[in-house]
C-alpha cells in the first residue's frame, strides 16, 4: 500500500509487515550524504527522527530504506492542540540543528510527524537537504510551517477551532488571510502576530486583489540567512504562547472530579476491579475507549502496558496528553469518535488510512468502561455491531461495563426514549457479544453495575 506520492524524491509503502521508502535515483546521492551525516546520527540518537535501514540498491540506482514502524500512526486531525504544538516544536528543533550544521528542512508539513506515545518523532528524512551557496536567503519551508502549525494553533486558541476540523478541511493548513480577520484585537498587538499573521494576511489579500498584475523579478520575502536562528526562536516563543492558550474545560475534562452518578464505594470497587484484571496477566497493548482523564489508562501503564487513549472530548484528552508528556507515560492520545471514526481522506481516499484499518487487531485488551450505553443510546448504534467492531480491534480481551436500564445515568441519557430500551438486559448484552466473545469473568461493582471480562473466540 502506497502511503505517499507527492514528494518527487521518493515515496513510502507499507507491505503489511514493514515500512519501505523508495528513493529515486536522482535523490540517492543526497540521501546517502544525509545518512552518513552527524546531523542524522544525532537526530536518531536523541529520538527526534525515525531511523532508516538501507537495503540493497534498487535497479536503476535508487535506494530502498526500511523505517521502524510506529505502533499507532495518527494524523494531525486526530491530535490535541498540545500534540500539534509539540509537533511544531519538534520541527523547529530539527530545523535549528540542521541550520547550524549546514542543512535545512525543505518541508515543514504537520503530517511529517508521528507520535510514539506522547513523544513526537519526525518521519520524513527526505525533507532534510544540504544548504547551497546559491540558496535564497532564509528558511524555505517557513511559510508552510506557519500554515501547518502557527495559524491552526492561533485558530484553536482564539477562534475555538480544533485540529480535527482544520486539517480534515485543509490539507495544507490555513492561510493568514483566512484567520487574521477573525482574531480579536486584544490578540493582535505583538511582534509575532505582526510578523507571522497580519503582514502575510495583508500580502495575501493584495495578491488576490491584483491577480492581473505581472510581477517583476522574483524577490524573496523571507528573512535573511543570518536572521534564521532569530526567526526560529521567535516562532518557538509564539508556538509556546499559543499552546498555553489552547486549553478550555468541558463536561468530560472534569469527569473524574464531577461523577455524581458514582458513589465513593462504587468508584473504589471499579478501580480495584480494573486493577485486579490488569494485574492478572500481561497486556502489552491496550486501547482505552472513552479514556477522558486517563484514570484507567494509568492503571494499565502501571502494569507495563502501552496505551492508546481514545476520546472525543478534546479538552479531557489535552489534559491527558500534557500529563503523559510531563510524566513520560507510554500513553498516546487520539482525538476520535468511536461512533463516527476518522475516515480515509485525500486523493482516491488513499492519502490517509481510516481509523478502523489502523486499529485492526492491534490490542491485547480493550477497555470500554461506562461507554457502551452511550454508543447504544446516545448514538443509537446496534449492540451487535458494537461488539463486532470491538472484535475487529481486539485480539485478546474486552473489559466492558454493563449499565442496566434502571441505572440513573442510563435513564438520564435515554430521556424520552427510555421506552425504546425495554429489551435492554444483561442476558441480551451477553447474547449480542456471543458471536465474537465469551464471558471469562464477571465482577459486580455496585447493586446495578457490573464489569464483564470477555475473551475473543
Amino acid at each position: 500500500m502506497s502511503l505517499s506520492f507527492r514528494d518527487p524524491s521518493g515515496h513510502v509503502e507499507d507491505d503489511g509487515a514493514r515500512i519501505w521508502r523508495h528513493v529515486r535515483p536522482e535523490a540517492a546521492e543526497a540521501t546517502h550524504s544525509l545518512l552518513a551525516s552527524e546531523l542524522y546520527a544525532s537526530l536518531c540518537r536523541d529520538g527526534l527522527l525515525i531511523p532508516a535501514t538501507e537495503h540493497p540498491a534498487l535497479e536503476g540506482g535508487g535506494l530502498l530504506l526500511e523505517h521502524a514502524r510506529v505502533r499507532w500512526p495518527s494524523y494531525p486531525f486526530e491530535w490535541t492542540p498540545g500534540m500539534l504544538a509539540d509537533a511544531a516544536l519538534l520541527t523547529l528543533d530539527i530545523q535549528a540543528r540542521a541550520w547550524a550544521q549546514g542543512w535545512t528542512l525543505k518541508d515543514a508539513a504537520a503530517n511529517n510527524v508521528l507520535f510514539d506515545g506522547p513523544q513526537p518523532r519526525f518521519c520524513d528524512l527526505l525533507s532534510l537537504r544540504q544548504r547551497c551557496d546559491d540558496d535564497a536567503p532564509g528558511w524555505e519551508a517557513y511559510g508552510q510551517f506557519v500554515r501547518h502549525f502557527v495559524l491552526p494553533l492561533l485558530a484553536v486558541a482564539e477562534l475555538g477551532r480544533s485540529p480535527r476540523d482544520i486539517f480534515l478541511a485543509h490539507r495544507d493548513g490555513l492561510k493568514a488571510a483566512e484567520v487574521a480577520s477573525y482574531v480579536p484585537w486584544h490578540a493582535q498587538w505583538n511582534l509575532a502576530m505582526l510578523l507571522h499573521v497580519r503582514l502575510p494576511a495583508r500580502l495575501e489579500r493584495r495578491r488576490i486583489a491584483h491577480t492581473e498584475h505581472k510581477p517583476g523579478p522574483a524577490r524573496s520575502g523571507r528573512p535573511a540567512a543570518d536572521s534564521t536562528p532569530w526567526l526560529l526562536k521567535n516562532l518557538r516563543g509564539f508556538v509556546e504562547r499559543l499552546a498555553a492558550a489552547c486549553r478550555g474545560t468541558s463536561t468530560w475534562s472534569e469527569y473524574t472530579v464531577n461523577r455524581d452518578h458514582y458513589g465513593d464505594a462504587e468508584l473504589q470497587a471499579k478501580r480495584a476491579a480494573v486493577a485486579q484484571i490488569l494485574a492478572a496477566r500481561p497486556y502489552a497493548q491496550v486501547l482505552d475507549v472513552g479514556a477522558n482523564s486517563g484514570e484507567f489508562s494509568r492503571l494499565a501503564v502501571a502494569q507495563g502496558a502501552q496505551v492508546l487513549a481514545l476520546d472525543d472530548d478534546l479538552n479531557a484528552l489535552e489534559d491527558l496528553h500534557r500529563q503523559a508528556r510531563a510524566e513520560r507515560l507510554p500513553i498516546q492520545c487520539l482525538h476520535a469518535n468511536m461512533a463516527r471514526p476518522t475516515p480515509a481522506t485525500g486523493w482516491r481516499l488513499a492519502e490517509t488510512l481510516d481509523l478502523p484499518v489502523r486499529l485492526h487487531q492491534q490490542f491485547d485488551l480493550v477497555l470500554m468502561l461506562a461507554v457502551v450505553h452511550h454508543l447504544a443510546v446516545t448514538e443509537r448504534l446496534p449492540l451487535v455491531q458494537i461488539f463486532e467492531t470491538m472484535a475487529g480491534y481486539c485480539r485478546g480481551q474486552l473489559l466492558i461495563e454493563f449499565v442496566p436500564r434502571d441505572d440513573p445515568r442510563f435513564i438520564e441519557i435515554a430521556a424520552a426514549n427510555l421506552a425504546l430500551y425495554e429489551g435492554w438486559s444483561r442476558e441480551a448484552f451477553v447474547a449480542a457479544a456471543a458471536p465474537w466473545f465469551s464471558v471469562t469473568q464477571s465482577i459486580r461493582i455496585s447493586e446495578q453495575r457490573e464489569l464483564l471480562l470477555l475473551t475473543r473466540r
